[in-house]
């Protein structure tokens, strides 16, 4: 029984509803018949342990009629044993996020772990979950690829990012996960400050330089075969230059491998199943998506979620703005546009400083002006918000690891 990625809330989230109808967790062949009327409030749990080094988490939620809405569970009693009989104590540290102290345990390999909780006056536990062994990537490649990108209708040119690595592992099965960071650089930074119409001054520039950051979602499971190659090539990510602001500056991305067991694999596989099957839950017969965290005081109201273990190894490479372009790839297409406002452009009779709150009001930033002839003020620009600062859409501090190449 292994782990989940960071993000099995977000996937959970999305069908936790359907699957809190679906889902008894008596076992996972009894067909169950939903009955709206009885819905129950279920703990969903995100919790998995590593052999990196860094604090592991346990998430606690339950689940609720409404959709993508959740309780996080605050004041449980969260600890971890493992084989040897020692125990270890989670702090919580935000509402419903508990994690242990990583100068005072970090997973080992070869070791089984259970997770405990104590919430609302009732106990879970988890079967014991084995870390297996992790087999080491070997390297990160991208390349130039067309592919069609989820939610269109036709290819686009881009990269995609794979790994290769040894073709057979401990356990015969895997997950990946990736994080990507990108510095990017917003089009219209704000250079003037409006006071008033006779009023319009120069200001440093602020907020033009970010970083992006994203960690997957995706379920990306894998069970080895029996074709003997000689290694293992599996693409992880496609990414459109054309439809990302990823590859304006640098890029940059880690992807994770992770041991997994069995019943993991089958975990993810029928989860993933679950979501791309797509339509009404009265299409067809549903089945059950049992995860490893038993209800010891109600057998029959089980946590959704699973109780992750694994070992990780992980590649780490940056892409920079040339790379791409030698590539022969389309550059990023921003859909920003200047956009310009006078009190012309009304049909009544308004102020400057009337046209300056109703662009502000309709989402605009201020970004500088316009004179005619005479000098006179003309007219005042605006651009989106999300095209003149960079915060919008991004952090100002640079990560801890970044290197400009």
């Amino acid at each position: 029984m292994l782990c989940l990625s960071r993000n099995i809330l977000q996937w959970r989230f999305r069908l936790v509803v359907f699957i809190s109808i679906v889902i008894l967790c008596i076992n996972c062949i009894d067909p169950y018949i939903p009955n709206l009327e009885k819905f129950e409030s279920l703990l969903v749990v995100d919790a998995l342990v590593t052999d990196e080094y860094g604090a592991n988490y346990v998430k606690i939620a339950r689940s609720s009629k409404k959709p993508n809405k959740f309780e996080n569970v605050s004041g449980a009693q969260v600890y971890i044993t493992d084989d040897l009989g020692v125990s270890t104590t989670l702090t919580e540290n935000l509402e419903g996020e508990y994690w242990t102290d990583p100068a005072l345990f970090r997973g080992e390999v070869g070791r089984s772990y259970a997770l405990h909780i104590i919430a609302d006056g009732e106990e879970y536990q988890s079967d014991p979950c084995l870390m297996y062994p992790s087999t080491e990537i070997d390297s990160l490649n991208f390349y130039y690829h067309e592919e069609i990108p989820t939610g269109y209708s036709e290819d686009y040119s881009g990269i995609e990012i794979s790994i290769d690595s040894d073709p057979e592992s401990v356990s015969g099965y895997r997950r990946w996960t990736y994080e990507e960071w990108w510095k990017f650089k917003v089009p219209y930074p704000a250079g003037y400050k409006y006071i008033s119409e006779r009023e319009i001054v120069p200001i440093e520039t602020t907020n033009e330089v970010c970083y992006g950051h994203y960690i997957s979602d995706e379920i990306n499971v894998y069970v080895e075969g029996m074709d003997f190659r000689e290694k293992l090539s599996k693409p992880i990510l496609f990414r459109a230059s054309q439809l990302s602001y990823r590859f304006q500056i640098q890029y940059s991305i880690e992807i994770k491998q992770l041991s997994i067991s069995r019943e993991e694999y089958e975990f993810w596989k029928n989860l993933k199943l679950l979501n791309d099957e797509g339509g009404d839950i009265f299409d067809k017969q549903p089945f059950s998506v049992v995860g490893n965290v038993k209800n010891v005081s109600h057998p029959s109201q089980n946590a959704l979620g699973y109780f992750q273990v694994s070992a990780v190894s992980k590649k780490q490479t940056y892409i920079t703005r040339k790379q791409i372009q030698d590539l022969g790839l389309y550059k990023y297409q921003d859909g920003c546009e200047r956009k310009t406002a006078s009190p012309a452009d009304y049909r009544s009779n308004i102020s400057w400083d009337e046209v300056y709150r109703d662009m502000l009001i309709m989402g605009y930033t201020f970004i500088g002006y316009e004179t005619d002839l005479f000098n006179n003020l003309s007219a005042l620009a605006f651009v989106k918000s999300v095209c003149a600062d960079c915060t919008k859409s991004g952090i100002l501090k640079k990560p801890d690891f970044w290197v400009d190449l």
